[in-house]
């Protein structure tokens, strides 16, 4: 059977190891509760750094690429946009609460021009804004409707006739008599019917003939899939053009009608169809 000594403590020797116990117990109490301490304030600083500290606040926005669109327009409807909090206390411009897609739909929504943006937030107050717009081609008008079109035939934004957009850029419009109703966001029409049609004018200049200054009347089509344009001259001659056939080829074959000899006494052509290729039909007056 085995036998357990103990060891008795008396005098100052006793004392002095249970003060030196009691001592380390309160060390390691004060160790903790500094240890504690120091994380709260560490989380705290953190919170009020990333979420309140005006260090992490978007207030620098700069913006790129524009051309007709003014920048301090895109600027201002950013900020008002991240005005405010959320959840009645973390700012809305905060850095990392600050979303690009956000943004970017933001801007396509109310800036019909804008064919696609880019946002880059930079650490840790800016953001960066790209745009690529639209470039107006003409206008597409089929009844009370009128819209711009890009150089890709979409439509992107319904015609305001007094806007620089189309007065600064002399944009030609096209009448299409069809009546049908076009959306935004609809694609109209092609590329290559579209430069079909800006180059008329030129071509026709130069064979005599000069674009009616009634813009609002001086090009029309019978639909848009009819790959046909009217167009008023103002010699008072009417040109019909098929984009079936290349446009250079339909003024060679005018030019080599016109050299043929019809008489300038005969008061000239009520209209002139191209239409057709290598062949001219045509309407004298009187």
């Amino acid at each position: 059977m085995s036998r357990r000594y103990i060891k008795n403590c008396t005098g100052n020797d006793c004392n002095k190891k249970k003060l030196s116990a009691k001592a380390s117990a309160l060390s390691k109490k004060i160790s903790r509760a500094v240890f504690y301490i120091l994380l709260i304030g560490f989380v705290a600083v953190s919170v009020y750094m990333l979420f309140f500290s005006p260090y992490l606040q978007v207030i620098n926005v700069t913006v790129s690429g524009t051309q007709e669109l003014k920048s301090q327009d895109i600027r201002e409807l950013i900020e008002l946009s991240v005005q405010g909090k959320f959840l009645k206390f973390i700012p809305k411009n905060n850095f990392l609460f600050f979303s690009q897609k956000r943004i970017e739909n933001l801007l396509e929504n109310n800036f019909k021009k804008i064919r696609s943006v880019t946002v880059t937030k930079k650490f840790p107050d800016s953001v960066s804004i790209n745009i690529d717009e639209r470039k107006a081609v003409m206008v597409w008008c089929s009844g009370e409707n009128c819209l711009l079109i890009d150089e890709n035939g979409a439509a992107y934004s319904n015609a305001d006739f007094d806007s620089p957009e189309i007065v600064q850029n002399n944009l030609i419009r096209i009448n299409d008599s069809s009546g049908r109703v076009f959306g935004v966001g609809e694609e109209i029409t092609d590329p290559a019917y579209e430069q079909y049609a800006l180059g008329i004018k030129e071509t026709l200049k130069n064979v005599g003939f000069e674009i009616s200054d009634d813009a609002s009347n001086a090009y029309g089509t019978p639909s848009s899939v009819a790959d046909e344009i009217d167009v008023k001259t103002q010699q008072g001659t009417d040109f019909l053009f098929s984009t079936q056939f290349p446009l250079e080829n339909a003024i060679r074959t005018l030019e080599i009608t016109l050299k043929k000899g019809v008489d300038d006494e005969q008061k000239g052509f009520e209209y002139i169809d191209l239409r057709s290729e290598n062949k001219v039909f045509y309407k004298l007056k009187n």
